[in-house]
């Protein structure tokens, strides 16, 4: 532990700590200070703004009552006006030019209503009036319509006397189509009642829903640009974007809750209220139509319209983002910005006069309690402490440096240190040091020297030095602080021969820490892998993982490694560049002195040319074992081929004279036999030509083809059969398919033989289908193309689907069970693969893999065996 040197005298630097350690405690103070009081002011103006939000909303929300209740109130005023005038009971005519002429005042007098009508009890049209723009017209007789079919004449006309219909608000429509500019309208409308009390027609007003909206903006002109008016199904009929507005007639999707669902659900969920989430605050009320029309009536007529079908509801809301409740700050910095500057300046002057108070009483408490502690605290430390003077002698060590070198304390306190304990090599660099006590800053803080024993062997001790002075400021001696290093630098020695050694080793060392991230990688890792140490130091070695190594396998690593074993194995691993590549791996934990794991130890052996020799020799082990057998099937092959197609020629011969004769005295049935006895002898003629094919492959004649031209001419091959059994068949072959180096004539063999199955699986099938796609594939190995073969047919069970391409396995009743099998070889000799799936909902898919480039490593082994 160093002993520091006594208190320098006040500088500026030790002033500014002090004040650093003063001003910033008083300045989180004032800054808490100012947090509660913006705090206090955010949640003044936040209920503020609530409180503002909500009487907008309810002022909206009156305004709309109103216009409804004044419309209910004109409404009721026209059928009561010609209730007591008796015009349902005057003549057709008087009739009709009174009501005409009262509707046609009432119209330019108010100016809010589109049309005006009155329907008698049938349905027609007795008084249209129409409203534009305040030219006010009646509509001739012969204009007039029936309107007995229409939805609001009989639910108007089902109401009781003095009740109350009132339509949903929507756009006006004439003849089909949306009016433009969009007029909206709601319709109202009462019956009419002779003076025997019975209905004799209904008043309907078509009011201009303009003025609801422009009325409903203004009631809430202070948050118009973020409130609006919903109807229950969530589309707008006001709002500030207007191109939201009325999207239920214009058919779009566009609706509140697909924008704000979790917003719409607390909305429908209430009548009114107001809420924060997180997209801001809403505040929402609902208005009934109906109820607000009903209102309107006498007391003695509300419950007339009761039994009306509710009308949707209306929904009003408003809707603040955070960041516009978030903008007090600025508010709040315009208001108190001054008062808190000059704080902030009275505790900057007031912390400058304190902080030189402090560090002068400060500098006096230590150095008097240097003075005290300096002789009781070298003679406790753990560590080596002496003392020497301006002449270099001794004044004073403590117990643990004499027990480090084995003399007594009246052997050397007093003595000279560079004859009594500096070695011989060390003493012209020792007294150097000590000349330059007179140059402070030139003495060396830290000094590593070696001390001699009592016994005579030295110790290499590390010291850290302080110049001890005078009240004067005056360089009385120096006091050295030190640590024996002789066993640590012996150990560093051992760990830098261990450490080039594994900088020079053949294998790959990762060491990392219990959490599995990288801590050191040597230089085979960096050449194997491709990863520079520091791309991977503090990363986990998952990054080299291929998703090969199953998951259990890992768990079982951990394990072993944990429970104090080394585990041993092999990992297929992906380099920097992509490459794939083998490591046998050795895996162990490195543990401190109570067993805890402190790192974990990886030495791995690249073993990828090792696992490809070894492939290697399994393949040609393989394709030498297939070679004997076929070698050995070709000549059985061969001798039956040689024994039995000269007897078969003559058969076959003799069956065709005989079906071709045409004496009379042969009968059918001998012909039909003749015929039956010709395919039996082709069919075993095709299996000698199998056979034959199987156990003695040709060669490859490989060359740059087009894989669709193949398909074609495979697929030309199959035309008849195709036709004659109504199959559908389709290609697709994706755009840029490269050519691939193959022989041309035993892949059209491959997809005829496949194409020719397909078409068998299919026979028994409704509407037989076959598609056949072909499209480039990204590989491990490289790029390939991959053609897939479908059909509908009966499908292949999962059992039989890995045992079609064995030889003479075969799921029909005639055939060899060669045909896949003479496929796949075909596809071996050109590196090729085929899989087999189910179709979806029935049938199979066959795919076959193509390298584009394949390697002609294999070409040697195929000629050889074809030998």
């Amino acid at each position: 532990m160093p002993i520091v040197q006594p208190p320098a005298p006040p500088t500026h630097l030790g002033q500014l700590r002090t004040f650093i350690r003063l001003f910033l405690p008083i300045c989180l103070v004032l800054l808490i200070i100012g947090a509660m009081h913006y705090y206090t002011f955010y949640t003044t103006e936040h209920s503020s703004i609530e409180s503002t939000e909500s009487l907008n909303v309810d002022l909206a929300r009156r305004m709309v009552q109103e216009d409804i209740a004044d419309v209910v109130k004109d409404l009721r005023f026209l059928a009561e006006h010609i209730e007591t005038q008796g015009l349902p009971e005057a003549l057709p005519w008087t009739r009709e030019q009174r009501i005409a002429q009262e509707f046609k005042v009432f119209a330019k007098n108010k100016g809010l209503y589109d049309q005006i009508r009155y329907l008698d009890d049938s349905g027609m049209e007795i008084v249209r009036v129409n409203y534009n723009d305040g030219d006010v017209e009646v509509v001739p007789y012969a204009a007039l319509q029936n309107k007995a079919n229409r939805y609001y004449f009989r639910e108007a006309m089902a109401q009781d006397p003095g009740g109350i219909y009132l339509s949903r608000f929507d756009l006006n429509v004439e003849n089909g189509k949306i009016e433009e500019p969009f007029k909206p309208v709601i319709r109202f409308a009462t019956p009419v009642v002779d003076h025997s009390g019975n209905k004799s027609g209904i008043v309907l007003i078509n009011y201009l829903g303009a003025r609801l909206i422009d009325n409903f903006s203004r009631a809430a002109a202070s948050i118009a640009d973020h409130i609006e008016l919903l109807n229950s199904d969530g589309y707008w009929l006001s709002s500030p974007k207007h191109e939201n507005e009325w999207g239920f007639m214009l058919e779009s999707g566009n609706r509140f809750q697909n924008e704000k669902p979790m917003a719409w659900q607390e909305i429908v969920r209430n009548e009114s209220g107001q809420f924060e989430n997180a997209e801001g605050l809403f505040t929402y009320t609902t208005i009934y139509p109906l109820k607000a029309a009903l209102a309107a009536l006498p007391a003695s007529m509300e419950s007339s319209g009761q039994e009306q079908k509710q009308p949707p509801q209306w929904k009003i809301v408003s809707h603040i983002p955070h960041s516009q409740i978030s903008s007090t700050f600025p508010l709040f910095l315009k208001n108190n910005g001054a008062l808190y500057l000059a704080m902030f300046l009275l505790i900057f002057v007031g912390t400058g006069f304190l902080a030189r108070t402090t560090h002068l009483h400060r500098i006096a408490e230590a150095q008097r309690d240097y003075e005290q502690r300096f002789r009781h605290t070298l003679e406790n430390i753990e560590l080596a402490a002496v003392a020497l003077n301006r002449q270099g002698k001794l004044t004073f060590c403590n117990n643990h440096f004499l027990d480090i070198t084995g003399w007594e304390r009246k052997d050397i306190i007093g003595k000279d240190w560079i004859r009594q304990l500096v070695a011989e090599q060390d003493k012209e660099e020792i007294s150097g040091i000590i000349r330059l006590m007179d140059s402070p800053r030139q003495f060396p803080s830290h000094l590593e020297l070696q001390v001699k024993t009592r016994s005579g062997t030295p110790r290499l001790i590390a010291w850290n030095n302080t110049l001890s002075y005078n009240s004067k400021g005056e360089v009385i001696g120096v006091t050295g602080i030190g640590e024996d290093i002789t066993d640590i630098r012996r150990t560093e020695s051992e760990l830098l021969k261990l450490y080039q050694a594994v900088e020079q080793s053949p294998s790959s060392v990762v060491i990392t820490d219990p959490q599995g991230n990288i801590q050191y990688v040597n230089p085979k890792f960096t050449e194997v892998s491709g990863y520079r140490p520091e791309e991977v130091i503090g990363r986990n070695p998952r990054l080299l993982k291929s998703g090969e190594t199953s998951r259990e396998e890992y768990s079982n690593l951990w394990e072993t490694i944990q429970n104090g074993g080394e585990w041993r194995g092999e990992f297929h691993n992906r380099r920097k560049n992509g490459e794939l590549f083998w490591e046998a791996a050795a895996i162990s934990a490195i543990r401190d002195s109570e067993g805890n794991i402190t790192s974990i130890l990886a030495v791995k052996e690249d073993i990828t040319e090792k696992k490809r020799l070894e492939k290697e020799v399994e393949k040609q082990n393989r394709e030498l074992a297939l070679a004997e057998t076929m070698a050995a099937m070709g000549r059985m092959a061969s001798m039956i081929a040689h024994d039995l197609r000269n007897p078969l020629s003559s058969v076959k011969m003799t069956l065709q004279i005989l079906g071709k004769k045409t004496d009379p005295a042969t009968s059918a049935d001998t012909r039909e036999l003749c015929q039956i006895s010709l395919e039996q002898i082709r069919y075993m003629e095709e299996i000698l030509s199998d056979m034959l094919s199987y156990s003695r492959p040709d060669a490859l004649k490989p060359e740059w083809i087009p894989i669709d031209k193949v398909i074609d001419l495979a697929i030309g091959m199959s035309q008849r059969r195709q036709h004659k059994k109504k199959i559908a068949l389709q290609t697709q072959y994706h755009s840029g398919l490269p050519t691939i180096y193959a022989d041309a004539t035993k892949l059209r063999q491959v997809f005829s033989n496949l194409i020719a199955n397909a078409f068998q699986a299919t026979a028994d099938s409704e509407t037989p289908q076959i598609s056949i796609e072909a499209m480039v594939e990204l590989g491990h190995e490289g790029t390939n193309v991959r053609i897939d073969i479908c059909d509908n047919g009966c499908g292949i069970n999962e059992a039989d689907q890995k045992r079609i391409f064995e030889p003479f396995f075969t799921t029909r009743a005639k055939g060899t069970g060669l045909g896949l099998a003479i496929v796949k070889r075909i596809l071996e000799q050109h590196q090729a693969s085929i899989q087999v799936s189910s179709n979806t909902p029935t049938g199979t898919c066959i795919s076959v893999i193509l390298p584009i480039n394949p390697s002609t490593q294999t070409s040697a082994t195929e000629n050889h065996s074809h030998e």
